[in-house]
């Protein structure tokens, strides 16, 4: 439902994108992180059809974002990160002329107006104009409006920032039932990283306009190393010298009784680490890998500490940028060498 080549975008001397290249699956919820401008927003800017790329191609719902963009148009909904609502109408008033622009008959755009404003919570406070709604109130209905016509394909950029934790999970809860339910494709920019890792099949992740990234919550997890967790009876410094010098053992750390080191390969490693340790003299209490969350493989990539060396299989993309980590099968649409790019 997604197909993106190479996309960049550039605004006067700054390259805001540097050739991305994804492909999302119908009903696929797929997730896009970074940090503050590092390309999310102008990414899904291009493919709704606002922004033109200056290099590269993409197809949403089988249609070429440069020769038909009337028709992405009509079947995509975006939420922006700036709700950019007309205040002095009221919530019903609001979503009845956006479900008139698209078109839609009359039964058609109240019946949906009133199933979203009851979903979200918003049915009591219909005709209250909208400049006196909060701004967790303002982001629901602006939620509301992009999904108002039905769209085959989603753009949501932080849909949760501003909302409650009840409001939050609705709308998560709802993400998730047109991705399985209706094959709604979702594509989606968020900081909350616990969010990404429940509703995300797959992640890209992006810095500085680059894809530097990209897999599944597990697969990204497993690029940056196993942590593990050890207990010794008595962690005494000759044995913590001897898990030291275990071949594949990174990094040992000593934290409140506990030893923590990283692991290339677990499951050939820490084999070696019991029987070492043991042929030491020492008595291993528990050995067990730590609970990887999404939010250290990110910080990892975001802040350079992994990803600086491609895997052999990585090929490299034009104009001498690597080509992002891709954990797992290669994205089908990823550009080839000699591909696009600025």
């Amino acid at each position: 439902m997604i197909e993106a080549r190479g996309l960049a975008k550039r605004f006067g001397e700054r390259v805001a994108l540097h050739g991305i290249s994804f492909q999302v699956d119908e009903g696929e919820i797929y997730g896009l992180l970074g940090r503050n401008g590092a390309g999310k927003t102008t990414t899904i800017r291009i493919l709704a059809c606002l922004l033109r790329p200056s290099a590269g191609s993409a197809r949403v719902a089988g249609h070429d974002i440069a020769t038909e963009a009337a028709a992405v148009r009509a079947r995509v909904g975006i939420l922006t990160e700036v709700p950019g609502l007309y205040e002095r109408l009221n919530a019903w008033e609001y979503l009845d002329f956006f479900g008139e622009m698209y078109r839609l008959p009359a039964p058609v755009r109240r019946a949906r107006a009133e199933e979203l404003l009851r979903l979200l919570g918003l049915w009591e406070m219909r005709r209250q104009r909208l400049r006196a709604f909060s701004k967790g109130m303002k982001q629901k209905v602006a939620i509301a409006r992009a999904l108002l016509h039905a769209p085959r394909v989603v753009f949501f950029d932080e849909p949760t920032a501003a909302l409650d934790p009840e409001s939050a999970k609705t709308v998560r809860d709802y993400l998730q039932y047109l991705a399985e339910e209706r094959r709604v494709t979702v594509l989606l920019c968020t900081h909350n990283l616990a969010e990404a890792e429940r509703l995300c099949r797959r992640l890209s992740i992006v810095r500085d306009g680059r894809q530097i990234a990209e897999g599944t919550p597990a697969a990204l997890k497993a690029t940056i190393g196993q942590r593990m967790v050890l207990r010794l009876r008595e962690p005494r410094p000759e044995l913590l010298a001897v898990l030291a010098a275990t071949p594949g053992v990174l990094g040992v750390e000593r934290v409140d009784g506990r030893v923590y080191f990283r692991a290339s390969e677990p499951e050939r490693v820490n084999p070696q680490v019991v029987a070492r340790l043991v042929g030491a003299g020492g008595e291993v209490v528990t050995l067990e890998p730590e609970a990887i969350q999404l939010e250290d493989v990110y910080l990892a990539f975001v802040r350079g500490l992994a990803g600086a060396e491609p895997p052999p299989a990585a090929a490299l993309a034009a104009g001498g940028d690597p080509s992002p980590w891709r954990a797992g099968p290669p994205c089908p649409a990823a550009a080839p060498p000699g591909g696009p790019s600025l």
